[in-house]
């Protein structure tokens, strides 16, 4: 650094025309050394990490349904709707109805005039002969219905059963000379299978035959009755 001093005298003086200068030596200047320092910088990566969605996992209920179970006793009792008609195995439960019977059991009870057309009917045997049964044609309904047809006639219906007998006419019916007829035991309550010449094995057994409540289903084939099977009645 230097530094200039100037004295100046008056203007006035003419031998004061001498400069004074004065020179102030310089000192030296100190160098000045700036340290520099590299700090390194550190950078830091920070990594984003998608965050994790997580579905969450529905499960629907299983819901069991159990349907309480349908017992049906069915007879066993076989007909077929367009013959041949035959008992099969006998049981003591009545033929179910087949159509056009309007819901009496087996054939129904109106057959028309005349001889009985090939089905299964039930009646009452009043009288057995050599080859023929005088027969009192009868509806026999069975189950629901029996309670409706009973009401429907002032009665009181029991034992899931109803038999409407209102007409008297008796109708002579030929039996084959082969035909078989299944008898109610008394002791047993079951079936005793006989030739329809040997029947009744006991007259005066479960069902007393002939007589007017001798219930029994014919089965009627080509005209005749080919099977004659007693009905069990509570």
């Amino acid at each position: 650094m230097v530094l200039v001093v100037a004295a100046c005298g008056s203007a006035d003086d003419p031998e004061e025309a001498a400069t004074v200068a004065t020179s102030v030596a310089t000192e030296p200047t100190a160098a000045t050394v700036v340290s520099t320092t590299t700090v390194a910088t550190t950078t830091t990566t920070t990594s984003t990490v998608a965050p994790v969605t997580t579905t969450p996992t529905t499960t629907a209920p299983t819901t069991t349904t159990t349907a309480p179970p349908t017992t049906t006793i069915a007879p066993t009792t076989t007909t077929t709707p367009g013959g041949p008609y035959f008992a099969g195995v006998p049981d003591l439960y009545p033929p179910t109805p087949l159509p056009g019977s309007d819901g009496a059991g087996a054939s129904g009870c109106a057959p028309g005039a005349g001889a009985l057309p090939d089905g299964v009917w039930f009646g009452y045997v009043r009288a057995i002969g050599s080859t023929t049964v005088e027969l009192d044609l009868a509806c026999f309904y069975f189950g629901d219905i029996a309670y409706t047809e009973g009401a429907e006639d002032g009665e009181e219906v029991n034992n899931d059963y109803y038999v409407r007998n209102v007409n008297p006419t008796l109708r002579t019916v030929p039996v084959a000379t082969v035909a078989t007829v299944y008898e109610i035991e008394a002791t047993s309550g079951g079936f005793l299978t006989v030739p329809f010449v040997d029947w009744p094995v006991d007259p005066s057994g479960y069902i007393a035959c002939p007589s007017d409540w001798c219930g029994v289903w014919l089965f009627v084939n080509g005209g005749d009755a080919t099977e004659i099977l007693e009905q069990y009645i509570p």
